[in-house]
């Protein structure tokens, strides 16, 4: 996690004890929720899919795309999402492990590279499924999905800070958080809350609560999205660990 913040990671929380809700929804086309949890699934899963697949093979990226499809497609079949019980690891850990058996078999995915119909969207900014492969010549697959994993799942808990911080009148809060957290990835260093404060016509008390609450508040996001793909609270801090550890 190298261009992320891993002071964002914080302690370990306390969880309410829950089981792989979306995941199995997901895989269940008799739940009403299926769809719907579907969506959110493959919305969260889809680049890290995307990256191991173009890693591995250093396909270009629209055959990377057919591919990523295909996967999908595969993973879907046959009740494979419905059978899964978190017991047997992360759900992280299982994604990698269908991409890799995915692969393994060139004559099954060759032949499925083009679906007659697209699963899902793989709409994204100009450039980035360019960027969403190999960061050096001996880059993983393994590494580059856990790198997007992480990247996908940081900036959906950022949208929801936003989201919450502006629902609750704290929209002052996220601003301090992204001028000192976010913008600073475009910067050779981090501002002072001197250079904060004085952006943002804040005292400097202000800009350290702020701060600290808004970095509360993404550790809390961050391992309630992780909760619910993994079987305990000690994975959640496992999780964690690896992801700042890549």
């Amino acid at each position: 996690m190298s261009d992320l913040d891993t002071s964002m990671i914080g302690g370990s929380p306390s969880f309410p004890t829950t089981v792989w809700s979306n995941v199995l929804s997901a895989g269940d086309p008799s739940t009403p929720e299926c769809r719907a949890q579907l969506e959110k699934l493959i919305r969260v899963y889809w680049k890290p899919a995307f990256a191991y697949i173009r890693t591995a093979w250093r396909k270009p990226v629209e055959d990377a795309k057919d591919l990523t499809q295909a996967f999908f497609a595969h993973l879907l079949d046959k009740g494979r999402l419905a059978r899964l019980r978190p017991e047997r690891g992360s759900f992280r850990g299982f994604m990698k492990q269908s991409i890799r058996n995915f692969l393994i078999d060139f004559e099954r995915a060759e032949a499925a590279r083009r679906p007659d119909e697209k699963l899902l969207s793989l709409d994204a900014a100009p450039g980035e499924l360019d960027r969403l492969g190999p960061a050096a010549a001996d880059d993983t697959p393994e590494r580059a999905y856990d790198r997007e994993w992480f990247r996908c799942l940081f900036a959906t808990a950022i949208a929801d800070l936003k989201d919450r911080l502006e629902q609750d009148g704290k929209a002052r809060y996220f601003e301090v958080f992204r001028f000192y957290c976010l913008e600073p990835e475009e910067e050779p260093s981090s501002p002072t809350y001197r250079e904060v404060a004085a952006k943002l016509a804040l005292p400097e008390t202000d800009v350290a609560n702020y701060l600290h609450y808004a970095r509360t508040e993404v550790q809390r996001l961050l391992r309630e999205r992780i909760r619910d793909y993994v079987a305990s609270d000690d994975d959640v801090e496992r999780e964690l660990r690896e992801a700042a550890a890549g």
